[in-house]
């Protein structure tokens, strides 16, 4: 019986937002052969950025473009800042004026929805699950009633509080991460007569969870 638990348990992550942090979900379009410059960048950044209690929480590879002409590569990354004052105080000693021509030499874009966290909620991530990562604007909302018929489960849906990228993109005004058990499930929502929204980018992506 031991083994048959263990066989069929799932491997979860969980990430808790405490309230008043700004959390981000980042995503990009890497230059071709830019790996120097990336190594560059993080070497000068993120010794700077973690001083300033900016935290990796998780990452979430992309394995199809639903909605939108958006094509980022690799995954989504999670993170967080203690505060919106501790990424002030990080642009201080790094402002954009500096940080923004090391981007450019690593990639096309890179996208910084930013959320500030209005009250404490834990966000968990089973294996094995389908993560929806949806951005909306003009004020579009989140379907809830009929993702949750759809047997689809919403993870997190807040209001963005701030945005950057580098093409000076207009910010998407609302962000939503929802948890299907398949993509197959996620596609008979997607596709059904209620289908993707105007105006929306949306992703399904999967977390890896490394062995411990």
């Amino acid at each position: 019986m031991k083994n048959i638990k263990k066989m069929t348990s799932s491997k979860q992550h969980q990430i808790t937002l405490k309230k008043g942090e700004l959390f981000l979900v980042i995503s990009s379009i890497t230059k071709p052969g830019a790996q120097e410059a990336m190594n560059a960048y993080f070497q000068k950044v993120f010794p700077i950025a973690s001083k300033n209690g900016f935290k990796p929480l998780a990452n979430l590879t992309i394995d199809k473009v639903v909605a939108g002409s958006y094509r980022p590569n690799n995954f989504f990354g999670l993170y967080k800042w203690p505060n919106q004052k501790a990424s002030e105080a990080f642009l201080k000693e790094l402002p954009n004026s500096e940080l923004k021509p090391m981007r450019l030499k690593v990639w096309d874009e890179l996208k910084q929805p930013g959320i500030i966290i209005e009250q404490e909620t834990t966000l968990t991530f089973n294996e094995g699950k389908v993560y929806e990562i949806t951005m909306l604007w003009d004020k579009k909302k989140i379907k809830n009633k009929k993702i949750e018929k759809h047997k689809g489960k919403i993870l997190f849906s807040a209001t963005v509080s701030g945005y950057e990228d580098l093409t000076s993109g207009n910010a998407p005004q609302h962000i939503a991460i929802i948890e299907w058990n398949s993509e197959a499930e996620a596609k008979k929502y997607k596709y059904h007569e209620y289908g993707s929204l105007d105006n929306e980018e949306a992703f399904y992506t999967h977390i890896q969870i490394p062995e411990k």
